[in-house]
């Protein structure tokens, strides 16, 4: 049920140009009289009364420039749904401000706290004065209008993105795979949550792109790599075969070589050995020659007495034996250097060179082969490696496009959703075109916006009288959404020719020449 309230009566005292007035209020009060008379002022009073604002909000002092004062005093009588209450503001002779309600004295805060219960500051000003509204920021405009206008359902919103034609029955309608998807994700987390997931710079679309590049340019470098590694064989089992062959006949080879050595290390062991023999041959010669050729001395050698024959016999025996055993040790040596000879005759030295020239040959075929082996394993690695770089660029791919999908659903479910709620809200009014929604081109989506049109034209581009009726077509869809009848103040209601149809009481000012302000009141059968 809506919340009505009434004015009874209001009381001014040196209230800008009118120094004191007392008036009641019918269900039509009309102000008239020349210009300067106060017909505003009388409209001015509540705003500041309520609030200490002129009618359009903006700070206001009432004080008289004209003539001499004690105090600016200003009290407003209404009713609230029959409930009567008094709300009083002055501006004492110390410039202070001081409240009552209902002839109580209140605290600034206290008065504010009573005012608010009845209404806020933009919903009164723009249902009192159907100028106002237009003087608020698009963003204050845009927020009254909507603040009522409940938003259409996500489920209406899949439908009609996916409607094919007008004639579809809401029932009838198959989600397209967009408006599906978002049924889907919407489950899980909110349209913002998504946006912000996969949107902006710190997004999935944005990380992905930049993986996705990265993921191109190794997919590139890997395929550069493999075509420049040298063509893999026809037939790699038969080269496998061939190398395997090659490897057998190297390693016979080797056999033979290694025996050939061993005979060769033998018999340098013998030359060895003979060289060593022929060393103690000669020595065992030099030996017994250097016995041999010692003289028989027939004299002491120390004393150099004479030797009896006995004595020389002696030293004669005793050389004989000494040769007898050097001769003995040579022939020994001569018999062992004889042997070794025999041996050393017996072994032939084994030429290895043209087995080396062989296997070398062999082995550098081999190695021709093994390179082509090594190229196919390793262009083996790298194809798989350039298919799982492909695989990973593919997957990176389709992701970013899952992301871009999802990101272009929700621009085609804002869109859809703007559109649906600026249908609802125009369906509201009957002359004024709203426009709640921008495009962006940059972006590529709908912002929030706020402009209001009357027959193809702005409102500041309007005449007086066509404002007026902009105003009250304006103020009945407010009363409408908020459901508070308030009175309702036309302004320079000379300019105006349309019908004047409000929801609560009317009051209006009409400027006439040479004459002093009038009041007349009427009131309206129920």
């Amino acid at each position: 049920m809506a919340k009505q309230v009434r004015f009874i009566q209001l009381e001014l005292k040196n209230f800008a140009g009118i120094r004191k007035l007392d008036e009641k209020y019918g269900d039509i009060t009309n102000l008239s009289g020349n210009n300067g008379e106060g017909k505003t002022t009388f409209g001015e009073a509540p705003a500041w009364i309520f609030f200490g604002t002129d009618l359009f909000g903006n700070r206001f002092n009432p004080s008289p420039t004209t003539y001499e004062f004690d105090r600016v005093y200003a009290s407003l009588r209404l009713s609230v749904d029959g409930e009567e209450m008094t709300f009083t503001r002055e501006i004492n002779e110390n410039g202070v401000n001081e409240f009552c309600i209902s002839y109580v004295p209140a605290k600034a805060k206290e008065y504010e706290a009573a005012v608010a219960e009845l209404f806020s500051k933009e919903e009164f000003l723009s249902l009192y004065n159907p100028g106002f509204f237009f003087t608020q920021h698009w963003t204050k405009q845009r927020e009254q209008v909507m603040k009522h206008t409940v938003p259409p359902a996500k489920s209406e919103v899949l439908a009609e993105m996916s409607r094919t034609s007008k004639e579809q029955k809401v029932k009838d309608i198959a989600l397209n795979p967009a408006a599906a998807k978002l049924d889907e994700l919407t489950k899980k987390r909110s349209l913002d949550d998504l946006q912000k997931i996969h949107g902006g710079t710190g997004g999935q679309k944005a990380k992905l792109e930049k993986q996705h590049i990265a993921a191109q340019s190794r997919t590139n470098t890997l395929r550069e790599q493999y075509g420049r590694l040298p063509d893999a064989p026809t037939d790699v089992e038969a080269v496998k075969a061939e190398s395997a062959a090659l490897l057998e006949q190297i390693k016979k080879i080797n056999e033979l070589i290694d025996a050939a050595q061993q005979t060769n290390q033998e018999r340098s062991s013998v030359m060895g050995k003979l060289a060593v023999a022929r060393l103690g041959v000669e020595s065992a010669k030099n030996h017994y020659m250097k016995v041999y050729n010692e003289p028989i001395e027939d004299a002491c050698p120390s004393c150099k007495r004479p030797l009896d024959e006995e004595a020389v016999k002696a030293v004669t025996d005793t050389k004989e034996a000494r040769k007898k055993e050097l001769h003995a040790e040579h022939s020994k040596a001569v018999a062992k250097r004889k042997e070794l000879e025999a041996e050393l005759a017996g072994m032939e030295e084994v030429d290895v060179s043209d087995l080396w020239n062989e296997m070398r040959e062999l082995e550098q075929k081999r190695d021709v082969l093994e390179d082509l082996l090594h190229a196919d394993k390793a262009r083996q690695a790298l194809k798989a490696d350039v298919e799982a770089a492909k695989n990973a660029e593919d997957d990176t791919l389709a992701a970013l496009k899952e992301s871009i999908f999802i990101l272009d659903a929700i621009k085609a479910y804002r869109a859809k959703e703007a559109e649906l709620q600026a249908e609802k809200v125009q369906s509201l009014f009957t002359r004024l075109k709203i426009r709640l929604f921008k495009y962006v081109k940059t972006t590529g989506e709908y912002d929030p916006d706020f402009s209001i049109q009357m027959d193809g034209k702005d409102y500041s581009s309007l005449s007086v009288g066509e404002k007026i009726t902009a105003g009250l077509e304006l103020t009945e869809v407010l009363f409408k959404q908020s459901e508070l009848i308030v009175p309702t103040f036309v302004d320079g209601i000379g300019e105006y020719t349309g019908d004047l149809l409000v929801y609560g009481q009317l009051i209006t000012a009409r400027a006439i020449k040479g004459q002093e302000l009038k009041i007349e009141t009427e009131d309206v059968a129920a």
